[in-house]
């Protein structure tokens, strides 16, 4: 195959990378990172050169490049050897939204996550970003702590279902995101907002409890293609038999796939073992 023809949609393109058109989108016109080929009617294509250079891109960012320094490492106009000592162009970022939190300004934290969250892959901004910036309004010297991460927790959660919702209207994998927690924070949020970027529809079920028979049908009409069970605590005996129910259901009846998120994988771990078996 010649790596310049152009062959692949940008859905495609998505689904190779794991980049979600919106950020595809937004390196191209914001910062001329791509710049794919145009069919008749003004759909993109991109060749297997552009999904080479996406993931040249990503490397950088997990590294903490900031997408605005990217360009010339990947157009060679700057020395590697002098950018790999400037890891952590992200605390720019976070400076900012730290300083959003200090004022209080929810105005402009919303628009640095509105930024942010469409320019960066869900698991870079996560790991570069939210862990970051949770580190900071987690100092014990810090005597706003529980009045920043209300407030970043709040604008966090409206933009996580703001982009959820977006992603509704592309045509996506259909995924159920489940929880029996009783309270969820935004990190059940945020988890959802990283399956869009996987290219799933999401659907979000916190703080189940009870007969989850319903759930059969419903899993089987929409053609499922992913089940992912969330918690950050261990499950009741009653919780647990109606999931282990559930489950050797999906498995008898589809294909979906089923997954473990968050520390519930760990403190049910030979049960995930047994369901996986």
């Amino acid at each position: 195959m010649d790596c310049e023809s152009p062959n692949y949609s940008i859905k495609e393109v998505s689904e190779k990378t794991g980049v979600n058109p919106v950020t595809l989108r937004a390196w191209q016109r914001r910062y001329g990172l791509l710049n794919p080929q145009r069919t008749e009617k003004g759909h993109r294509l991109y060749s297997e050169n552009d999904i080479e250079k996406i993931q040249r891109i990503l490397s950088w960012l997990e590294k903490g490049v900031a997408i605005g320094k990217v360009r010339p490492l990947i157009e060679g106009t700057e020395s590697r050897a002098g950018q790999e000592s400037k890891d952590t162009d992200h605390d720019e970022i976070v400076i900012s939204i730290m300083a959003a939190l200090s004022d209080c300004n929810r105005a402009k934290l919303d628009r640095l996550l509105i930024q942010v969250m469409k320019e960066y892959p869900a698991e870079v901004f996560i790991n570069r970003v939210v862990n970051m910036v949770e580190k900071q309004i987690n100092q014990p010297t810090n005597p706003l702590s529980n009045i920043q991460a209300s407030l970043w927790q709040s604008v966090l959660i409206e933009r996580n279902l703001s982009l959820i919702a977006q992603s509704r209207k592309q045509s996506l994998k259909p995924c159920y995101l489940l929880s029996f927690d009783k309270t969820n924070g935004y990190k059940l949020w945020l988890k959802a907002w990283k399956l869009t970027d996987d290219g799933y529809s999401v659907t979000v079920m916190p703080e189940l409890s009870g007969k989850l028979t319903a759930l059969n049908s419903v899993f089987e009409k929409a053609n499922v293609a992913k089940v992912v069970l969330y918690g950050n605590t261990s499950l009741n005996a009653s919780d647990m038999t109606q999931l282990e129910l559930l489950l050797t259901n999906l498995k008898q009846k589809t294909e979906c796939d089923i997954k473990f998120a968050g520390d519930i994988s760990l403190i049910h771990k030979d049960f995930i073992t047994s369901c996986n078996a």
